[in-house]
C-alpha cells in the first residue's frame, strides 16, 4: 500500500511539473519598449540691437576670405570651400599684412567667388587717397 501511495504521489508530482511546463510554454514576454520623450528644438533670438560690423574680409593675392566673428579662414579645397583655423601653405602674419577688402556678406564665400575674383583680382590693392 505505501508503495501505491509512493506511485501515486510521484505521479501525480509529475503531472502538475507538466502542467505548469505548459502554462509556462504559452507565455511570451515582450520586451519593455523605451518611453519616447519629444524634445521641442531650442528657441533662438536673435538680438536686433546687436550688429556685426561688415562681413568677411577678402584676400585677392590668395583668394583667401576671414570670418572675424567666429574667427575662422574659407579657402578652396578640392572644388569645395572649407573652413580652418589657417589657410594652408600661407604664414597668418603674411595674409594678415597682405591687401584686403571687407565683404558685405555672411555667407559661404562660394556663393559670390566669381564675382569677387573679377572685381578684386590677383594683385588688387586700395586706392589711396
Amino acid at each position: 500500500m505505501s508503495y501505491m501511495n509512493f506511485s501515486c504521489i510521484r505521479w501525480l508530482k509529475c503531472a502538475l511539473w507538466v502542467a505548469l511546463i505548459g502554462t509556462l510554454a504559452g507565455c511570451v514576454v515582450e520586451p519593455v519598449q523605451p518611453r519616447r520623450v519629444y524634445v521641442a528644438p531650442p528657441v533662438v533670438e536673435v538680438d536686433q540691437s546687436v550688429g556685426i560690423e561688415g562681413g568677411l574680409i577678402y584676400y585677392p593675392d590668395y583668394e583667401v576670405y576671414y570670418d572675424p566673428v567666429v574667427q575662422v579662414f574659407w579657402f578652396p579645397r578640392g572644388g569645395v570651400w572649407v573652413t580652418g583655423p589657417r589657410p594652408p601653405g600661407i604664414r597668418v602674419d603674411v595674409l594678415l599684412a597682405s591687401p584686403h577688402v571687407r565683404m558685405d556678406f555672411r555667407d559661404s564665400p562660394g556663393n559670390h567667388h566669381g564675382e569677387v575674383v573679377r572685381r578684386y583680382p590677383h594683385g588688387w590693392r586700395p586706392e589711396r587717397r
